[in-house]
């Protein structure tokens, strides 16, 4: 549970990302090509950085499965 929040907050990053290309490209449609790229640049950055949230929440989970696999929990005795 601990690495789905980050998985989460990607997810929302990306999606606001590709918002924002869609912005762009209802400015690019209707002629206003200088107003469109800074709204560009923003929305460029903003999926860049959900999409590496993304990697990095997949590897910590893949790298907490690994651990477990490698170290398990001793088992109690009764």
């Amino acid at each position: 549970m601990r690495y789905w929040w980050r998985e989460l907050s990607g997810w929302l990053l990306t999606g606001l990302g590709l918002l924002c290309f869609l912005a762009v490209w209802q400015f690019c449609k209707n002629h206003y090509v200088v107003e469109a790229w800074p709204i560009a640049i923003i929305g460029i950055v903003i999926f860049w950085g959900g999409i590496h949230l993304l990697k990095v929440a997949i590897a910590a989970r893949i790298c907490q499965q690994a651990q477990d696999r490698l170290y398990p929990a001793a088992k109690k005795k009764e």
